[in-house]
């Protein structure tokens, strides 16, 4: 009899460790939370080959070609000089992400900021 409780014990110990804290939000796989922090600067062309500039959320500058796979296994659909579109994965939603470009071809030459005058 103490053998069958021991038994029945050490399942019920094993089944209940599996299971996930009900509290913490479900692991998010597709990283579609990160999509906000990414920023697109434009696009660099030269003859044929074009290349995407962003800004991930650590800060970096990364270059990216048509068809690449960024971080959370994100592919890079197109871009132009004013958006860029990923396909965020298969089974993530959204299945698609655009960006559209951020700030302004001469932006270095102004004084930016807002800064009360």
């Amino acid at each position: 009899m103490a053998a069958k409780r021991i038994a029945a014990s050490c399942l019920l110990v094993l089944m209940l460790a599996g299971m996930r804290d009900p509290f913490k939000p479900p692991p998010d796989r597709c990283m579609v939370s990160q999509l906000a922090l990414w920023h697109y600067q434009g696009v660099v062309s030269r003859s044929q080959a074009a290349t995407g500039i962003v800004r991930d959320p650590a800060g970096r500058w990364r270059r990216v070609q048509k068809g690449e796979t960024l971080a959370g296994g994100w592919r890079v659909v197109e871009f132009n000089k004013e958006e860029m579109r990923i396909a965020t994965g298969e089974g993530c939603e959204p299945a698609h992400w655009r960006w559209k470009r951020e700030g302004s071809q001469h932006e270095k030459n102004s004084s930016g900021g807002s800064l009360p005058q």
